[in-house]
């Protein structure tokens, strides 16, 4: 799970920042005073205040997206089923073509293999780093191929357009992703962000504590705190990342469809 892998990366930087403070600053010395103990905490609690606001800020702004991006995949999946939907009137409904190719059986191998395969591709295109929009548009043009089938053959109009605009919906989902995950959060945000952190952490090395137990306690919980939200942040900034876990969105929706459009695919 992505949260796990966050607590992987935090805990041990947090460990990290305790076995500075404790055992090596106290061996360096400013004016008489060791380094990890040059201000007192007192003086520096607006400071942490302030930080953590600022970061619960951008949390906030990397969470907008986030939120959206996971009502994604569902749409895409719920547009899936709609074109299997319209297929279904394609295939039972009269057809009032004359030509020659309206007589014909339509094929249902080809409609199934078609939504089956441009299925699986959007799933795989998620899961890829580069998310080319090049592969992706062209793979859901294939959809329009279903609708062109039928309308030479003289299959009902309705099923014909439902088809079509279900696509174009599909379209404009893919393109939000995309531009989600292809767009970072603003780089001046980023540079404020490493700045706060990198603050945090040296102000933290040397300020003073009235305990022992609490110099420990209180490093290593701050810390943690500082740097879990800065990998929280820039794991949130890309729900559509190639590792899935906790902070990426789920395709779930997606593979359920594709799972079980092979079991009821004109089944009704």
């Amino acid at each position: 799970m992505a949260l796990s892998r966050i607590l992987i990366r935090t805990i041990p930087l947090a460990l990290v920042m305790v076995i500075i403070k404790v055992f090596l600053l106290p061996i360096f010395q400013v004016n008489g005073a060791d380094l990890s103990a040059l201000v007192e905490i007192s003086d520096l609690s607006v400071v942490f205040t302030g930080a953590f606001f600022v970061m619960a800020l951008m949390l906030t702004g990397t969470m907008t997206d986030f939120k959206e991006s996971e009502k994604i995949p569902g749409e895409i999946s719920a547009n899936f089923e709609a074109i299997q939907d319209w297929s279904i009137l394609g295939f039972k409904a009269p057809r009032t073509g004359t030509s020659d190719l309206s007589k014909e059986p339509l094929d249902k191998a080809y409609v199934h293999q078609t939504i089956s395969e441009v299925t699986y591709g959007v799933i795989q295109w998620f899961r890829t780093a580069k998310k080319d929009s090049r592969v992706v548009f062209p793979l859901l043009r294939r959809l329009n191929g279903i609708a062109y089938y039928f309308a030479e053959r003289g299959v009902d109009k309705e099923a014909i357009k439902g088809i079509q605009e279900n696509t174009n919906a599909m379209r404009k989902q893919i393109s939000r992703a995309y531009a989600i995950s292809r767009t970072s959060f603003l780089s001046s945000a980023y540079v404020l962000l490493n700045a706060i952190l990198t603050f945090v952490l040296a102000l933290l090395l040397i300020t003073k504590f009235k305990t022992p137990s609490a110099e420990y306690m209180a490093t290593f919980i701050l810390a943690f705190i500082f740097i879990y939200l800065y990998h929280l942040i820039i794991d949130l900034d890309d729900p559509f990342s190639t590792i899935e876990g906790s902070t990426d969105v789920e395709l779930r929706p997606l593979e359920k469809f594709h799972s079980r459009l092979g079991d009821d695919f004109l089944k009704y």
